[in-house]
């Protein structure tokens, strides 16, 4: 598609964001051990009665049991001043979290980190620090399993007495965030805040799930007659490149639809379930439905929901525009598959 104009935004952000990950965070599975050693930092107030259990808990969980997930990156941290150093700019994870009664399981998998100190989630909203909650860190000496080019990976489960605080989580997800700890960003190496899911798929298999990341992507948004008579620009289509590969846009411009196909012909579409504010300059966070599209079988086949996460640019321009005009936006994100 031929645009007649370009906008040029945070550059700077975009590349940041984009460059997350090198690649997709593949599925393997986690029932090994090695010992990695490690305690929580210092500042841990706030952290409940934490019994540890071995394994990645129920496969399934109870009825009401609920899922969430969290997208960790090194440009997530906040720095403090004279504090401990954060933001692992090569680091990049994939943590899905099950809360189901006291029981509290995660999944997590990761790369381009130093090996792990500490695994926690804080009580904060986006862009500051807050109190540590609950302390997965017990869980690494046991459950870390190394993979072939990757970091390794942490499952287990642990107990969580205070009901008040599972509840806020369970409320407001995006209220607490994810945090991994290394040796050399002792403050936090990666970090992100959480999301609910909607997919309900056994826990056991939590780590199947894929992670990509925009290596390069634009927002197509085309000028057009407003209902009031004027014209503004509105969304149609997206054309981006993930880690994979996977390819990125909608099944036709204009048609509102996205679309992800991967190169074995798997593809799915996205229907909107809810949508997050990610700050001024950046388009909203998403949580999509997934419906099948391509072949039955293959990267993308079991993809039940999506969501894209850690946005960065791609908003609209503001203001007047001349009819028919079209505008790419560069922009950055990761994109969540929720397999089932």
């Amino acid at each position: 598609m031929k645009c007649t104009q370009h906008l040029v935004i945070g550059t700077t952000a975009v590349m940041a964001a984009a460059g997350l990950g090198l690649s997709v965070l593949p599925a393997y599975a986690a029932d090994g051990a090695q010992d990695t050693g490690g305690a929580a930092h210092a500042g841990r107030g706030g952290a409940a009665d934490l019994p540890v259990r071995g394994g990645s808990g129920a496969d399934g969980g109870s009825p009401g049991a609920a899922l969430f997930v969290a997208s960790m990156n090194g440009a997530n941290e906040v720095p403090t001043r004279s504090g401990p150093a954060v933001g692992d700019r090569d680091g990049v994870a994939l943590q899905l979290v099950k809360v189901d009664g006291h029981r509290v399981s995660v999944a997590v998998k990761f790369r381009g980190t130093d090996k792990p100190t500490a695994l926690h989630v804080h009580q904060g909203v986006r862009g500051t620090n807050g109190a540590l909650k609950i302390d997965f860190t017990p869980l690494l000496a046991r459950n870390t399993r190394p993979a072939k080019g990757w970091a390794g990976a942490v499952t287990g489960t642990v107990t969580v007495k205070d009901r008040s605080l599972l509840d806020a989580l369970r409320t407001d997800p995006n209220g607490f965030y994810a945090q991994l700890h290394t040796a050399r960003f002792p403050g936090g190496a990666v970090r992100a805040q959480f999301h609910k899911v909607t997919t309900v798929f056994p826990f056991d298999k939590a780590l199947v799930n894929l992670q990509a990341s925009v290596i390069r992507g634009r927002q197509i948004y085309r000028c057009q007659q407003g209902t009031d008579g004027a014209h503004a620009f509105a969304q149609y289509d997206v054309r981006a490149a993930l880690q994979g590969p996977i390819a990125h846009s909608f099944v036709a411009p204009g048609s509102g639809t996205p679309r992800w196909t991967a190169p074995d012909r798997s593809a799915v579409t996205g229907t909107l379930i809810s949508r997050t504010p990610h700050g001024e300059g950046n388009i909203p966070e998403l949580d999509l439905k997934a419906d099948q599209y391509g072949a039955k079988k293959g990267l993308l086949a079991r993809t039940q929901e999506i969501l894209r996460l850690n946005t960065v640019g791609g908003v609209a321009p503001a203001g007047n525009c001349v009819r028919g005009a079209v505008i790419g936006v560069p922009y950055a994100a990761d994109y969540v598959f929720i397999q089932r």
